[in-house]
């Protein structure tokens, strides 16, 4: 959140500090990250030296007039609309006084763009009066007056009095905020009405976005709960809005998924995939799968989840982050099979050994195993665990006691003739 200088002059603010940003998770899906260039070096060097080195008067003469105080030059062209009231911008710029070489303010010191909401005062004015009549992906030049920016006063000793300022400044990205209260503020008549709720709804759905951005996940999750229940609840009139209720639910599901995979809560994310089978052939969205199969292999459900992400390569063959977690899943089942052989060598060579000197105490035998397969129990993100083939008959049996006593399923699987024994919680 920005601070003015009205809080301050007024007793002081209070601050709250997001987590890191990262912008470009604003898909609600899938990342995709491209800030860079392969002149990264050159390119940070350019943008540390001032576009012009006579009067801003002259500057003047070369751009459009705005308004008063600000005048612009478009050095690379946007697109879509100039930016509303309530949108969350994120920005790269360079600052320089007149006859400066060198910035006095830049985003591209900090390695870091600046976000702020517009019609907030967040910032000083003539710099979201020129941002305002940007597009996205726009570069362009500002020279701004000293009234709209530091004053007749300026901020001694870098800002000298009645300083015009230029600005070359770059639009990343505009993302509307929305109204986080808009369902709250419906009375209940409102709320049964499908074409007042879900107008609400995108507004909802744009401030969930929006917290999810911020990293902010637990309150975009209550957000997109609170517009699946509202939704769910309202009175439809016609077929064309059923038809528009559920495209709307889908999504929302689908970001739920989202979130509760971001939150580390794979059998959350999990429900939430089994609400979209409701609703669509989760089969044909890439999209759904991948959620799915990050859950899974959370869960330790790697044959599962291998199934799900393959299907989602097949759909979305270019798509290289369902090819990194691919990687991961067989990395890390991999890494899975060669703890679990290690765990059952040491079991049944510790349960061999003491059926040689206890033969009749098998109570002592399942001991031994039940250390061993504690450690599964107590993993809470695994739900299943496969056996290793050749287990004889005594260790079936030995096994099927400890799995009663520690309340797990003891389940066979027969393919191809072939018997594999799983643990299931």
């Amino acid at each position: 959140m920005g601070l003015t200088f009205l809080d301050l002059l007024n007793g002081g603010t209070e601050f709250q500090i997001d987590t890191e940003f990262n912008d470009h998770e604003g898909d609600e899906y899938f990342l995709d990250d491209d800030y860079g260039s392969a002149d990264e070096d050159d390119e940070r060097y350019k943008q540390l030296q001032t576009p012009w080195e006579r009067t801003f008067d002259e500057l003047r003469q070369e751009m459009d007039q705005i308004n008063e105080h600000i005048y612009k030059r478009v050095t690379k062209a946007g697109v879509g609309e100039s930016i509303p009231d309530s949108t969350r911008v994120v920005i790269e710029y360079n600052a320089f006084l007149e006859g400066e070489s060198k910035p006095f303010d830049s985003t591209t010191l900090r390695d870091k763009p600046h976000r702020f909401v517009v019609g907030k005062d967040y910032v000083l004015l003539g710099l979201e009066q020129a941002v305002r009549t940007m597009r996205v992906s726009e570069e362009a030049q500002f020279v701004i007056a000293y009234q709209l920016m530091y004053g007749e006063i300026g901020c001694p000793p870098r800002i000298k009095p009645k300083a015009d300022v230029l600005f070359v400044i770059r639009l990343i990205s505009a993302t509307p905020v929305g109204d986080g209260e808009a369902l709250a503020k419906l009375n209940e008549t409102e709320r049964r009405t499908y074409a007042t709720v879900k107008d609400k709804v995108t507004e909802i759905r744009q401030y969930a976005r929006d917290c999810f951005q911020r990293n902010l996940v637990p309150n975009a999750i209550v957000k997109y709960l609170e517009a699946v229940n509202t939704l769910q609840t309202c009175q439809l009139k016609d077929e064309a809005e059923q038809a528009e209720q559920q495209k709307t639910l889908i999504a929302l599901y689908t970001s739920l998924a989202v979130c509760y995979n971001r939150r580390d809560r794979p059998k959350d994310a999990c429900r939430m995939v089994n609400e979209l089978r409701r609703l669509c052939d989760v089969s044909k969205s890439a999209k759904i799968l991948y959620q799915e199969g990050k859950a899974l292999m959370s869960l330790g459900e790697y044959d599962r989840a291998r199934k799900c992400l393959l299907r989602a390569q097949q759909l979305e063959p270019q798509d290289e982050i369902v090819q990194q977690v691919l990687k991961q899943l067989n990395d890390r089942s991999v890494k899975h099979q060669q703890e679990e052989k290690k765990i059952w060598s040491r079991a049944f060579g510790l349960a061999e050994k003491k059926e040689k000197q206890l033969s009749a105490e098998d109570t002592e035998l399942l001991d031994n195993m039940k250390q061993t397969i504690q450690l599964f129990v107590e993993d809470v993100g695994s739900s299943t665990l496969p056996l290793p083939d050749g287990l004889t008959d005594r260790e079936l049996t030995l096994m099927d006691q400890l799995a009663s006593e520690l309340n797990l399923k003891l389940n066979v699987h027969v393919t191809n003739n072939k018997k594999t024994y799983k643990l299931q919680k």
